[in-house]
């Protein structure tokens, strides 16, 4: 198989120091309200043009401190403990193959080479592998079905 590598285009800066102090943002989904920055790279701030314009974004990144692989998983906070098991990927666990994580999250302002940003479960100094503005019409279809272990997220 082909290697694939990925060079950090910034990094995260955030008040949580290890993935237990985000459990709490599992439980929320995107009612999570953390904030936090993105220092990009100055390199890449060319590229920042027009972003301005979009309320949220796709932030992927590297699970720095996931250090494990689940194939099969509990697809969600321990508080939940009604869910069946499920293979990794059916969950949004950090327990991948590859640690690399997607959140979208509300944009709120653009600061030189920083991005202020809302809703987003990183752990300080996690290396970000790219941003996407948020687009209806290529984000979100108009019908789509999701299982039913995560309707605890509607609560």
């Amino acid at each position: 198989m082909t290697k694939i590598c990925f060079k950090p285009i910034g990094r995260i800066v955030s008040k949580f120091k290890n993935p237990k102090d985000l459990i709490f943002a599992c439980e929320k989904g995107l009612q999570t309200k953390t904030n936090a920055k993105i220092i990009l790279d100055k390199k890449y701030k060319q590229g920042l043009n027009g972003l301005e314009k979009f309320s949220h974004i796709f932030v992927i990144y590297f699970l720095n401190q996931a250090t494990k692989l689940e194939l099969i998983t509990h697809p969600g906070p321990p508080t939940e403990k009604e869910l069946p098991k499920v293979g990794v990927f059916a969950s949004r666990s950090q327990y991948r193959p590859n640690h690399i994580a997607l959140r979208l999250v509300k944009l709120t302002k653009i600061e030189n080479n920083i991005l202020h940003i809302k809703g987003l479960d990183a752990i300080n100094g996690s290396k970000v592998i790219d941003i996407k503005p948020y687009v209806k019409g290529f984000d979100r279809p108009d019908k789509f079905k999701t299982a039913p272990w995560y309707d605890w997220l509607e609560k």
